[in-house]
């Protein structure tokens, strides 16, 4: 993941300011998606924008992106299964589940889903992280001048900022805690909350990157434990530990509104 070294190096050279998103957290997942592909860093671009239209574009960017995705992905398995090339999408076109292969519908399945949770939502998270690091320099020197207490703090940031929040469609009318749902109501899971309930943490409002308790449902739970939480993991803890040892002190530049 040292792909990203070069790129930061020349955020300090360019200029004293960036966009944290734009210029760092998103190239950087792209460029991790892209290597665990097998794919050459020049669709870097067209993923984000596809992502980014996917998540918060209109109706109609929505289903264009949602197209241009599936036909990505049913393209670089169709590739793969004629010639392996060592990478994820070959392992899972090889794989066998009880005797048998993945359906095509089932490897499309799994591409869609680790584009999607590969780029934005880990992304998400180092902008989320930055941003409290930003905004607190004695957490910020902390972390700088101890690198190995950040996969400790990862783990406080994404219990305090779960960028998941699942939303599901009710199927039938249902009353539940004295709430009424009916059939085609969008349902939704705010993992955040949980992840601030005082029964199950001690100031849970208060970030503490040296807490120990680290039984947040950022990535879910039990059969429901999201497949690529290590590997989310690694990817802020060495996206933080990249920006720290290349970006000097840093803060969020304050807009004036009128």
């Amino acid at each position: 993941m040292d792909v990203q070294e070069t790129k930061a190096s020349d955020l300090i050279a360019r200029s004293i300011r960036c966009d944290v998103m734009k210029d760092f957290a998103l190239p950087f997942t792209v460029k991790v998606y892209l290597g665990s592909m097998g794919l050459s860093n020049s669709g870097s671009d067209q993923l984000i924008g596809w992502a980014s239209d996917l998540l918060h574009g209109n109706d109609v960017k929505r289903t264009e992106a949602a197209q241009s995705i599936v036909s990505f992905i049913d393209e670089l398995a169709a590739s793969r299964r004629k010639q392996s090339a060592g990478d994820f999408t070959t392992y899972i076109v090889q794989a066998q589940v009880q005797g048998r292969s993945l359906t095509d519908e089932e490897v499309r399945g799994i591409g869609v889903l680790f584009l999607i949770a590969g780029l934005d939502t880990v992304a998400a998270a180092l902008g989320f992280d930055l941003a409290y690091l930003a905004r607190n320099s004695e957490d910020q020197e902390s972390l700088r001048r101890e690198p190995t207490r950040i996969a400790t703090a990862v783990e406080e940031l994404l219990r305090a900022y779960s960028t998941v929040q699942i939303i599901r469609v009710a199927t039938k009318d249902v009353d539940f805690e004295g709430v009424s749902m009916r059939k085609g109501d969008f349902v939704s899971c705010a993992t955040m909350i949980a992840n601030r309930d005082p029964a199950e943490f001690m100031c849970p409002d208060t970030i503490d990157l040296a807490r120990q308790d680290h039984r947040y449902i950022a990535f879910g739970y039990g059969p429901h434990l999201c497949l690529g939480a290590n590997l989310a993991r690694r990817e802020i803890a060495v996206g933080i530990h990249e920006w720290l040892t290349r970006i000097p002190t840093f803060g969020i530049k304050e807009v004036c509104r009128r």
